[in-house]
């Protein structure tokens, strides 16, 4: 089948350097307003408007693959899903090849799922949920739908994550845990609790040292060291 990508920003590039080695990406759309009027491509494929998309390219021969982030807490992206499908069209996932998909384990539609991530046993993945490079879920996992999962994150096993959470690079949940639904999650912070829906969690960022990296280097002794 062939395949439209919603979007024409960065995640619309991301997805497409991955997918067009597997799928055939025959065109970009996105809003109207969100087109130039003398714009009429995007990475060398048509650029359409929303508006027009199923004339040109209709439902009955083409999927459409959602490329949008994690604005409005993932709301954004569940409206474009929903306004794709009242068009005709059904809603594609993009699965890299390196995904290891181990048994009884259940992708729903429209997710995009990135390199070199390990999905365990037991696991169901919601619908329009983004899981980028590296990431590791524990076994029997339930991850909601419209989650924003970022490179480096690990999941352990027995979670049951509500819908549309944010996830920032490299943070973790410890097992069996039950997370609200948008919750905001930030880089490298550590849920070690339950949640509850809308709450935000920060770990604190790296502290400035006194000492520049040479001078730190040689009076830690890590200089000498090979």
């Amino acid at each position: 089948m062939k395949t439209i990508i919603y979007g024409n920003g960065a995640i619309a590039r991301l997805l497409y350097s991955y997918a067009r080695h597997s799928m055939d990406i025959v065109a970009f759309t996105v809003d109207d307003a969100c087109i130039d009027d003398a714009t009429t491509s995007f990475l060398g494929l048509p650029l359409l408007p929303f508006s027009q998309v199923a004339l040109q390219l209709p439902p009955d021969e083409h999927d459409m693959l959602i490329a949008v982030g994690f604005l409005e807490m993932n709301a954004l992206r569940a409206r474009k899903h929903r306004e794709a499908e009242e068009k005709g069209y059904r809603l594609a996932s993009f699965v890299h090849a390196s995904v290891l998909r181990h048994d009884d384990v259940l992708i729903e539609e429209g997710c995009i799922i990135l390199d070199h991530v390990a999905i365990h046993p037991g696991c169901r993945i919601g619908r329009g949920t983004f899981i980028s490079s590296n990431v590791n879920l524990g076994h029997d996992c339930v991850i909601g739908a419209y989650n924003w999962i970022n490179a480096g994150i690990a999941i352990a096993g027995g979670c049951n994550i509500g819908d549309a959470c944010f996830f920032g690079v490299n943070s973790s949940t410890a097992h069996g845990l039950r997370l609200g639904a948008r919750n905001f999650i930030a880089a490298n912070t550590l849920i070690n609790r339950d949640t509850l829906d809308d709450q935000v969690y920060l770990s604190e960022a790296g502290q400035l040292f006194r000492l520049k990296s040479s001078s730190f280097l040689k009076f830690s002794g890590m200089a000498r060291q090979e």
